[in-house]
């Protein structure tokens, strides 16, 4: 059988070889090719060619996936090949994507013979990415357990694996083979440094659960989920008739003379365009954030928040958040009568009619013991390896988490929805720990060891299954209200500066960390957090507090925010009037640009910009080469130079540019993308630890 997919010949092919007793199916755009050998008793990926160098990067002995059901290996090649082949379909979501999926069948006397596995391929007409999940279906009468799933089994290597260099941890360290990437890991980079190209692996699983291995076991990499005997394992319980669709994988192939533009090429396009990134299905999205944090931590009331909103005005800050503090207790999540005697809705008002959005705080799974919730359903909470109600989050008395997988579940979120209605919110923040905490380090404190009532099994299970059902917690607040702004911190998601692709596909922001040093540490800080995580997880997609709006180095802080994404605290009440205006300018600006070029969705660093420091330059350059416009951000740190000249490869050498001061709108020329490809950017800041923003837009 033979497909035409598409005007660019991206090809679905099955071809029978009677005399060889062997088939093939391959799939194929302009920039990649894979081809699956079929055989009686095996599935699994013979070629996987980069047509973009015409290097074929798959090496002998493939299993294609693998994991372990009820304790035993299978896989669909090799000494533990368990599957047939059935057969395969091709469907056409869109005129640019088609998706492959391959039927396999368990067979008689293996230990899969009760199962079904569908592989799910997904190829789209404009990038070099193959997108895969694993779906498994169990026809026994007893429930299963899976365990170990590697949704990739390759041997997989860019020319050699010797010579193969890898950039780990969202993209922001070098490393060398072997390596098993963990929870920091949503992307690993292999670059064979001397034919300058490779590929990325890329895993969609949720938080602590995520294992990419690359060539532990000669040239095998694998993109899955953690081992049953890791710290945090994971163990999926199929009931009889069910199926398990797996996070999914993908697998980016490069063509890059550099190793640092290879994550802001194909791969940010696939990202941004095709992950399906939450936060970029909206069509406005607010800049400007306001959280009651610091300086007043739990201290907040009415009549403080009432004066918080009216400081605000004049600002064009977009969004206020009510953290912490508004709250009677946590689990019955009404509002304190002392602090907010006529509950939060006169105050959501108020904070609208000085022009901005309200957001709310609320700690997802953790409930006071003196709340009428575990007063009445105990059996929610999360037990200890003795059989007590833990606290996950951190070492105290009188709370305790609760679980995710059960009745909770409910619970939790008809008071996040009735919040939301009553207070007409456009935000909401969910926080603490709900199955490891970022801050407990022994590992059997972690994880539910009661499993009655629960949708897992046992402890090893119950990951998952809490991590599962928050993921279900956020498509149901976007299905009900699809204007909602999402933010699960860290603290959720269970690890320091943790995000991931799992948590921006449901969720809209992750609340990255908080940095409280004052400027210009602070803001420094944030902008290299931002140079190390935004290769990997789009920028726009993480909060980073707490800077003062109305510290000395204030004007500093926001342009270097503004870079990221803007989330500030303070004491409004106290902003220097002529501060206001300053504020409302450069909101004002930075919302028109990114209406007109989306400039929040693209961040450039190459090895243009080095990492922030006290002593250095750094910057970042937000442009959308389809758009031809963007933002352009340079900060002078502790440096003793006054000028630089930055390099400026996005420019088309056939166009002319404007580039203006944004501070001022004064034009600083025009240029031809040749003149600004070959001679760079001059760039003077006269005092250290300022910047400067410009605009680039292309002449017509």
């Amino acid at each position: 059988m033979y497909y035409k997919f598409s005007s660019i010949a991206l090809v679905a092919i099955l071809i029978s070889f009677n005399a060889l007793s062997q088939d093939s199916l391959v799939i194929r755009n302009r920039f990649l090719e894979r081809k699956f050998t079929i055989t009686q008793n095996s599935f699994f990926t013979s070629r996987f060619k980069n047509l973009l160098t015409n290097k074929d990067y798959s090496r002998p002995d493939t299993e294609e996936f693998y994991f372990e059901v009820n304790g035993s290996p299978v896989s669909a090649h090799g000494n533990i090949a368990s599957f047939s082949y059935v057969k395969h379909s091709l469907t056409k979501p869109n005129d640019s994507t088609q998706v492959v999926t391959v039927m396999l069948s368990g067979k008689t006397g293996s230990p899969a013979e009760k199962l079904d596995v569908e592989l799910i391929y997904e190829v789209y007409d404009e990038l070099p990415v193959v997108r895969k999940q694993i779906r498994i279906t169990n026809k026994d009468t007893d429930a299963i357990a899976i365990t170990d799933l590697e949704v990739e089994r390759l041997n997989l290597v860019p020319i050699n694996s010797q010579q193969t260099e890898m950039y780990t941890n969202y993209g922001s360290r070098f490393a060398w083979r072997p390596y098993v990437g963990d929870h920091h890991d949503a992307a690993v980079f292999l670059y064979h440094n001397y034919a300058k190209e490779g590929f990325i692996l890329g895993n969609e699983a949720p938080s602590v659960l995520k294992r990419t291995e690359v060539y532990a076991d000669h040239n095998r990499i694998s993109i899955g989920m953690t081992k049953h005997d890791d710290h945090y394992p994971f163990k999926k319980w199929i009931e009889p008739g069910k199926t398990f669709s797996s996070p999914r994988t993908f697998i980016c192939l490069v063509k890059s003379n550099k190793w640092e533009d290879a994550f802001e090429g194909h791969f940010a396009d696939f990202i941004r365009t095709r992950l399906g990134v939450k936060l970029f299905k909206r069509k406005e999205i607010p800049f400007t954030f306001y959280n009651t944090w610091r300086p007043f931590f739990q201290n907040i009331s009415d009549t403080l928040v009432r004066q918080l909103a009216d400081g605000l005005a004049g600002t064009g800050t977009d969004l206020f958040i009510l953290d912490s503090g508004w709250e009677s207790n946590y689990g019955d999540w009404v509002p304190d009568p002392k602090k907010f005697p006529n509950g939060l809705k006169p105050i959501t008002d108020h904070i609208r009619k000085k022009g901005m959005l309200p957001g709310l705080w609320i700690g997802l799974a953790s409930v006071d013991m003196n709340s009428k919730l575990y007063k009445e359903h105990p059996e929610w909470a999360i037990y200890d390896k003795n059989g007590k109600p833990a606290y996950l989050h951190e070492e105290m008395g009188g709370r305790v988490t609760m679980s995710m997988a059960s009745g909770y579940y409910d619970y939790i979120l008809e008071k996040i929805k009735r919040h939301v209605r009553e207070n007409d919110l456009a935000y909401i923040k969910l926080d603490l720990a709900i199955a490891n905490s970022a801050y407990v380090l022994d590992y059997t404190k972690k994880g539910d060891y009661k499993s009655e009532g629960k949708s897992h099994k046992d402890h090893a299970s119950s990951f998952y299954a809490i991590y599962e059902r928050t993921l279900d917690l956020f498509d149901e607040l976007h299905k009900a209200f699809p204007d909602l702004l999402i933010d699960c911190t860290y603290e959720v998601w269970g690890e320091y500066y943790i995000n991931d692709y799992a948590l921006i596909e449901h969720a809209d922001y992750d609340w990255l960390t908080n940095y409280d040093d004052d400027a210009p540490v602070g803001p420094i800080n944030i902008r290299q957090m931002a140079f190390d995580r935004s290769r990997a997880i789009p920028a726009a997609t993480n909060l980073i507090g707490n800077q003062y709006m109305d510290s000395p180095y204030s004007k500093y802080t926001f342009l270097s925010l503004a870079s990221v994404k803007p989330i500030l605290v303070g004491d409004s009440r106290k902003l220097p009037e002529t501060l206001k205006p300053w504020y409302l300018k450069w909101n004002t600006w930075f919302k028109m640009m990114d209406k007109k070029y989306q400039f929040t969705r693209f961040s450039y660093y190459s090895d243009i910009f080095q990492r922030p420091t006290m002593s250095n330059w750094d910057g970042c350059y937000k442009f959308n080469k389809e758009k031809q416009g963007g933002v352009l951000f340079f900060y002078r740190n502790g440096s003793p130079e006054s000028q630089r000249t930055f390099a400026f490869p996005l420019a088309n050498p056939e166009s002319k540019y404007r580039l203006y001061d944004a501070e001022d709108g004064k034009v600083m020329g025009t240029y031809t993308g040749k003149d600004l490809r070959e001679k760079g950017i001059s760039i003077a800041i006269p005092s250290q630890f300022e910047a400067k923003v410009l605009g680039i837009e292309q002449i017509k």
